[in-house]
């Protein structure tokens, strides 16, 4: 049975990892993006605002892997996304969500990402949400700077973190783009198998990499005039400070072996990750 794959967000942690791995084994697929290329794969032009680009590019298109950026326009983004895939035929949608949409309590960029995803259930089309928990990889962009400046402030307090590497992740989505029907209607979390706080996480990268950075639970307030002094958009800020409280408050520490139960892997450790991307550390 036929099966062509769009991979929407191709260039972003999971994408470009899924794109390989499709590469890898033969898949027949092609990558949406906007203005970048990807050397030795098929590519469409696409924008999320246009909903005739995402038409084009889904043409003879069976199956859709669906990530949005975090940007105040990523409700609207993932209505485009949706009604150009009806339009265009698409029989199944796998979309990245992440784990902490459905935690008990509700702040703003968990409904954003839970709209979308009911969005998709009332369309019609057959789905497969997946929700990773927190990627490993924020350790080695995000916060690198901060990790090599000997001290990582965060308004996270004590609460722990089922961190997964996006490599693990991207396993798993393409397990289920290469077989949509058997994860039909189905939300998978998808965590590492060990839950730390920032505290302990950060004890853990200092043993690979021989340093002595310290953890520091901040206030809420503290955090956020500190980004608000480095002109940080409005949006990113309640984001990210959505997302800290929520892992104080406990909201993070799910684990789950779907990595294992899917790929037949077991997911990387912390440990290991330092180590593969140790050079994010001890390079600048």
């Amino acid at each position: 049975m036929r099966n062509k794959i769009l991979v929407l967000g191709a260039t972003g942690n999971i994408g470009s990892s899924i794109v390989s791995l499709l590469k890898q084994k033969g898949a027949d697929f092609i990558a949406g993006v906007n203005n970048k290329q990807i050397t030795g794969v098929d590519t469409a032009h696409i924008d999320f605002g246009d909903i005739q680009t995402l038409e084009d590019a889904m043409r003879g298109v069976d199956t859709l892997f669906m990530l949005l950026p975090a940007h105040p326009d990523m409700d609207t983004w993932g209505k485009n996304i949706i009604q150009a895939a009806k339009v265009s035929g698409i029989k199944h949608i796998v979309r990245s969500s992440a784990a902490v949409a459905y935690s008990a309590k509700e702040y703003q960029f968990m409904k954003l990402l839970q709209k979308t995803d009911s969005d998709l259930i009332q369309s019609g089309i057959n789905y497969t949400i997946t929700l990773p928990q927190f990627f490993m990889q924020n350790l080695s962009t995000l916060m690198a700077e901060d990790y090599r400046s000997g001290t990582l402030y965060l308004p996270a307090g004590d609460g722990k973190i089922g961190w997964v590497d996006t490599r693990d992740i991207a396993l798993v989505d393409v397990e289920i783009l290469l077989n949509p029907t058997k994860y039909s209607r189905q939300k998978i979390v998808i965590t590492g198998d060990e839950a730390l706080s920032y505290d302990e996480t950060i004890k853990q990268m200092n043993e690979v990499l021989n340093l002595h950075t310290n953890y520091v639970a901040v206030p809420s307030e503290a955090a956020t005039k500190a980004m608000q002094e480095k002109g940080f958009p409005l949006f990113f800020i309640d984001l990210l400070m959505d997302l800290n409280l929520a892992i104080a408050e406990g909201l993070t520490t799910e684990l789950t072996s779907s990595v294992k139960d899917i790929t037949g892997k077991k997911p990387t450790s912390l440990k290991q990750f330092v180590q593969d991307h140790r050079d994010s550390w001890l390079q600048h």
